[in-house]
C-alpha cells in the first residue's frame, strides 16, 4: 500500500498554501462584506437592536401534542402584520420555553420543527402600554400520524420532478434494498449504468457525480468501483441536474448526479439497522443512526458489506494478414469477491437559529479478491478442428486493498431573510490502494499435454490527496430578485507505481517498458456570480462561472519526455427563463457549458495486463471536451398524475472516446482515449408518474434521441500515431506504421431510445414491485452495441407493529443483462459478449427506532421538492 511521506507532505502543503492565498483573500472579503451588510440590515433597528419604541416581552411553551413533553430548539419567527416581514426569532430551550423581544403591536407568530406540522398563530394585537404577553402552551402535532380521523400523509413520492432537478427518493424502491449505489442509479429516471459500471445520463456517460453535493472519497476517481462499495441503506435520495447553473462546477458535460446520504435532525435518538442476506453469496450490515440533544446533532452511517460475483463472456476475434485468416475464441471468467467497510460520521452544531458548523468524517477501507481466468483458442482459416491450432489458459489471482479518509467542515449563515445566507466548506480528502495479482499461463498444442509456459506477478500503488475550498453567498435585492457568488479551488495529486515482472526459474526479472511511476497533479480555481429576477409570471437566472485548470502528468523514468503540462482559463456562461402559468405547469428554457477533463486513468499510459492480448491504455495528449447544453422543459400536475417532459440538444467539441487498435502482427488490440471529434445529440425525455388507484402505482421513462459523430479522419490518425510515438516510442514513420496497425473512424449517426416502467402494487399488508429497464441499440466510430433489457423484482411486508419490514428483491430477474457488440474495420472483426454480475436475490430486514414509517404518495404524486443546495 503508497503512503505518501512526511517530507512530501509537507511540501505539497506549502505548494498549496501558496496557491490558495487569493483564495482565502476573497474569502475575507466576503466575511467582511457580510459583516457590514448585517450591520446596517434594517431589520436589525426593528428587533431591537437599533432606536424606535420600547420592545415588548413576547413568552410561550412549545409541546409535543401527542406526550406533551417540552420540543427543545423549535424555531420561533414573529412576522409583522404591517408587511408580512420577519422581524424577529429565536429557539426553546430545553424545558420548550422561549422569550424574546418585539417591537410593534400587530404581528402573527410562526413555530417550526423538523417533523412536525408547522403552527401560525391568529393575528395578535397588544393593547397600548402593554410590555408582555404570554402565548401559554403551544402544542404541535407530528407528521405522518392520523390527525383527528384525517390521515396527514408525510411520504414523498418515489420520483420527484421540479424544473431544474428531479430527485428519486429511495425508500420507495423496493428492488434496491440490500443493493448498491450502483442499483440505486440504474433505476433513476434517465440515468443507466452499463455491464462495466459506467453512469450514463441521456444516453452520455460525462456524468459528475458526487455525494451531499460534494466530490467525496466514497466514490473514486473512476466511479465504478466506488458506487459498488456504498450500500444502498445509506442513500436518502439521488438528485439529477441535467442543464446545472454556474452556481455548480462545470465538470460533466451531461449533467450532475448528487448522492444524498442519510441524516436526521429529530430530537432525541432514532434511527434504523438493515440486514441482508443474497444469492451469490452476499451478507452486509447498514446502521443510520441520529441522536440531537440541546445544540447538538448527532449522526452516523456505517456498512459493512461482503459479496462474491461471479461474471464473464465470450469474444471472436478475426484478423487478416495476407492470405491467412487467424481466428481467436476467448473465454473469460471472473469471480470478484470482496468485504467493504463504509463509516461516515459526523455532528451539527447549532450556534443559533442562523449559524450552523457541521463536520464530518468518512472513512472507508475494502479488501477485495479477485480471480480471473482466460482461455484462448486460437484457430487458422476455419473455425474447426481442421483449423485448431492451440489453446492457452492465463489466470489473474488479485488481491487488493484500499483506504479511503475524509475530513469536511461546513459552515452556514443565514441572516434575517430566508434566502440570504452564507455557506463556507473546507474538505481533505487521501485515499491508498495497493494491487499485487499474481499470473500464470499454460500452453497446449492442439489442446494437448497443457504444459506451464509463463509466470508474472504485477503490483500498483497509488495513492491520491484532495483539498477543497469553497464558499457560496446568496443576497436578495428586495423581494422579487437576487445575486450570488462564489470561489471554489479544489487540488488533487495522484501517484501510481506501476510494475510488471516475470520469474523465471528462481529469478525475478521486471519486463521493460512495463515499470513506471505516474505522477498527476490537477488544480482548478473557479469563481462565479448569477444575478435571478422574477416579474410577474416569469422568472429568470443569468451566470457566468470561470475556471482555471492547470494539470500536469510525468513519468518519472521517462526522464523530461514523460514531462506533459496543460494550462488553460474557460468561461462557462448559464441561463434559465421559467413562466408558469399557475401552480401546476411551468415551463423552463436553459442553457449551460460544460466541461469533460481527462481523468486520471484516461492519461495514464500503463497498460491493464490481466489480458495479455486486449489491452487498455491512457493517454497523456488527450485533451478536455466541451459541451453546449440546451433544453426546454415543462412540469404539468394533475391530482392523480404527472407529466414533465425536456426537449434537450447538446454539441460536444472534441469528444473523448476510446478507441480500438489492432496490432496485424502481434495479434493484440489496444482500447486508448483520443479525442476523435464533434458529437451532436438531440433528444426528448418524458418522465410520467400515475397515483390514481389506491392499490397501484405507476412510474415511467422514455428518452428517445439521436446521436451524431463527426469524425476528422486526418487528426485522428495523427493523434493516433502521436500517441504511439510519444508514449510508445514507436521508431517507424507514418505509413509504415498503418502497415502494422489497424483501425477505423468513421462518421456514424444512430436513432435510439431507453424506457423504464416501475409497477407499485399493494395487496394488503404487502408492497410488489416491478420495474422494466430497456436500452437500445448503439452504433459508434468503430462498431455497434446491441440493446439491452432487464426485469427486477420486489417484494415487502411491515412486521412489528410497523417497525420492521422484509424485503425480498430480484435484479436481473431473467438474467439478461448482457453487453453485446461488433467492432469492425479493414483486416479486423470482433464481436463479443460481456456480463460483469449475474442475477442477484437478496433478503433485506430494516428495523426502525424511534421512526414512524412514513405511508402514501404525495398528493400530486410528483410535487416539489427541494431537493437540498450544493
Amino acid at each position: 500500500m503508497y503512503l505518501y511521506n512526511l517530507n512530501v507532505k509537507q511540501s505539497l502543503f506549502l505548494h498549496h498554501m501558496n496557491k490558495i492565498y487569493s483564495f482565502f483573500l476573497g474569502l475575507a472579503i466576503l466575511f467582511l462584506a457580510q459583516n457590514l451588510l448585517a450591520q446596517n440590515d434594517p431589520s436589525k433597528r426593528r428587533n431591537g437592536m437599533g432606536g424606535g419604541p420600547p420592545a415588548k416581552i413576547l413568552s410561550g411553551t412549545i409541546l409535543d401534542k401527542g406526550d406533551n413533553k417540552p420540543l427543545e430548539f423549535a424555531t420561533i419567527s414573529i412576522i409583522s402584520a404591517r408587511n408580512n416581514e420577519l422581524v424577529n426569532g429565536t429557539i426553546t430551550d430545553e424545558t420548550g420555553k422561549f422569550s424574546l423581544k418585539v417591537r410593534g403591536r400587530k404581528f402573527t407568530v410562526k413555530v417550526e420543527f423538523i417533523s412536525y406540522e408547522p403552527y401560525v398563530s391568529d393575528p395578535i394585537t397588544l393593547e397600548k402600554g402593554q410590555q408582555a404577553f404570554d402565548l401559554g402552551n403551544i402544542y404541535l402535532s407530528p407528521q405522518g400520524v392520523e390527525l383527528e380521523g384525517v390521515e396527514i400523509r408525510a411520504e414523498k413520492s418515489e420520483t420527484q420532478f421540479t424544473l431544474d432537478k428531479r430527485v428519486f427518493n429511495v425508500g420507495k424502491d423496493l428492488a434496491n434494498r440490500g443493493g448498491s449505489a450502483e442499483d440505486i442509479l440504474d433505476n433513476v429516471p434517465s440515468v443507466t449504468v452499463d455491464i462495466e459500471g459506467t453512469v450514463s445520463l441521456r444516453g452520455s456517460e460525462g456524468v459528475r457525480i458526487l455525494v451531499d453535493g460534494k466530490p467525496s472519497s466514497l466514490v473514486n476517481m473512476d466511479n465504478a468501483n466506488g458506487l459498488r462499495s456504498i450500500p444502498a441503506n445509506m442513500i436518502d435520495k439521488v438528485e439529477v441536474i441535467t442543464n446545472p447553473s454556474a452556481r455548480y462546477e462545470a465538470e460533466g458535460m451531461a449533467g450532475i448526479i448528487n448522492i444524498v446520504l442519510k441524516k436526521d435532525q429529530g430530537n432525541g435518538f432514532n434511527g434504523a439497522i438493515d440486514l441482508t442476506l443474497g444469492y451469490p453469496s452476499q451478507y452486509g450490515i447498514s446502521a443510520n443512526l441520529n441522536y440531537r440533544k440541546g445544540k447538538l446533532n448527532w449522526f452516523a452511517n456505517y456498512g459493512l458489506n461482503y459479496r462474491s460475483n461471479p461474471g464473464g463472456g465470450f469474444t471472436y476475434q478475426e484478423t487478416t494478414q495476407g492470405d491467412d485468416l487467424y481466428i481467436l475464441n476467448l473465454d473469460r471468467d471472473i469471480l470478484r469477491s470482496g468485504l467493504n467497510n463504509s463509516i461516515r460520521f459526523g455532528a451539527d452544531y447549532f450556534v443559533n437559529d442562523k449559524e450552523q458548523l457541521t463536520a464530518s468524517f468518512v472513512y472507508r477501507l475494502g479488501d477485495e479478491d479477485n480471480l480471473g481466468t482466460l482461455v484462448y483458442d486460437d484457430y487458422l482459416n476455419s473455425f474447426d478442428s481442421q483449423g485448431y491450432l492451440n489453446q492457452t489458459v492465463r489466470t489473474d489471482d488479485e488481491f487488493e486493498d484500499e483506504l479511503n479518509q475524509e475530513y469536511s467542515l461546513n459552515y452556514t449563515r443565514k441572516f434575517s431573510n430566508k434566502e440570504h445566507k452564507l455557506n463556507a466548506r473546507v474538505q481533505y480528502t487521501e485515499r491508498s490502494e495497493s494491487e499485487a495479482s499474481d499470473l500464470s499461463e499454460t500452453f497446449a498444442l492442439n489442446g494437448e499435454n497443457p504444459q506451464e509456459s509463463l509466470k508474472q506477478y504485477s503490483k500498483n500503488d497509488e495513492g491520491y490527496n484532495t483539498l477543497l475550498f469553497q464558499v457560496d453567498y446568496v443576497h436578495p435585492l428586495g423581494k422579487d430578485h437576487k445575486w450570488e457568488t462564489g470561489l471554489r479551488s479544489s487540488l488533487r495529486d495522484v501517484r501510481n507505481d506501476f510494475f510488471v515482472g516475470e520469474i523465471i526459474g528462481s529469478d525475478t526479472m521486471d519486463i521493460e517498458g512495463l515499470v513506471n511511476d505516474f505522477f498527476y497533479n490537477e488544480d482548478i480555481h473557479a469563481g462565479y456570480f448569477i444575478y435571478g429576477n422574477t416579474f410577474s409570471n416569469f422568472s429568470y437566472q443569468l451566470g457566468l462561472r470561470s475556471e482555471y485548470s492547470n494539470i500536469k502528468t510525468e513519468l518519472r523514468d521517462s526522464g523530461e519526455d514523460g514531462k506533459n503540462s496543460t494550462e488553460y482559463i474557460n468561461l462557462f456562461p448559464s441561463g434559465h427563463l421559467n413562466y408558469a402559468f399557475d401552480e401546476s405547469n411551468s415551463w423552463q428554457i436553459s442553457y449551460s457549458r460544460r466541461v469533460r477533463r481527462p481523468r486520471f486513468w484516461d492519461l495514464n499510459p500503463f497498460f491493464t495486463f490481466s489480458d495479455n492480448r486486449n489491452f487498455f491504455s491512457g493517454n497523456p495528449l488527450v485533451q478536455p471536451q466541451f459541451t453546449d447544453s440546451y433544453e426546454i422543459s415543462n412540469i404539468k400536475i394533475w391530482e392523480k398524475f404527472n407529466l414533465t417532459s425536456s426537449l434537450f440538444y447538446r454539441v460536444t467539441q472534441s469528444s473523448i472516446q476510446r478507441l480500438l487498435i489492432a496490432d496485424i502482427a502481434e495479434g493484440t488490440t489496444l482500447r486508448v482515449p483520443l479525442n476523435i471529434g464533434n458529437i451532436y445529440d438531440l433528444g426528448v425525455d418524458i418522465n410520467t408518474s400515475f397515483r390514481g388507484l389506491k392499490w397501484l402505482r405507476l412510474d415511467g421513462n422514455f428518452s428517445i434521441f439521436r446521436n451524431q459523430l463527426k469524425v476528422n479522419t486526418a487528426e485522428v490518425e495523427n493523434s493516433v500515431f502521436d500517441y504511439y510515438r510519444i508514449v510508445r516510442e514507436y521508431q517507424g514513420d507514418q505509413n509504415s506504421f498503418f502497415e502494422q496497425y489497424s483501425s477505423s473512424f468513421n462518421n456514424s449517426e444512430t436513432i435510439t431510445w431507453n424506457g423504464r416502467l416501475t409497477a407499485r402494487i399493494s395487496l394488503g399488508e404487502s408492497d410488489i414491485q416491478l420495474r422494466g429497464n430497456y436500452r437500445g441499440p448503439r452504433v459508434s466510430a468503430q462498431g455497434r452495441w446491441d440493446p439491452v433489457g432487464s426485469l427486477n423484482l420486489g417484494w415487502s411486508r411491515d412486521f412489528l407493529k410497523k417497525k420492521m419490514t422484509l424485503t425480498l428483491s430480484v435484479r436481473d430477474l431473467f438474467n439478461s443483462r448482457k453487453r453485446r457488440g461488433t467492432t469492425e474495420f479493414d483486416n479486423f472483426y470482433q464481436y463479443s459478449e460481456f456480463q460483469w454480475r449475474s442475477r442477484q436475490a437478496s433478503l433485506t430486514a430494516s428495523y426502525r427506532i424511534n421512526q414512524k414509517k412514513k405511508r402514501g404518495p404525495s398528493r400530486t404524486g410528483g410535487g416539489q421538492s427541494d431537493g437540498g443546495e450544493f
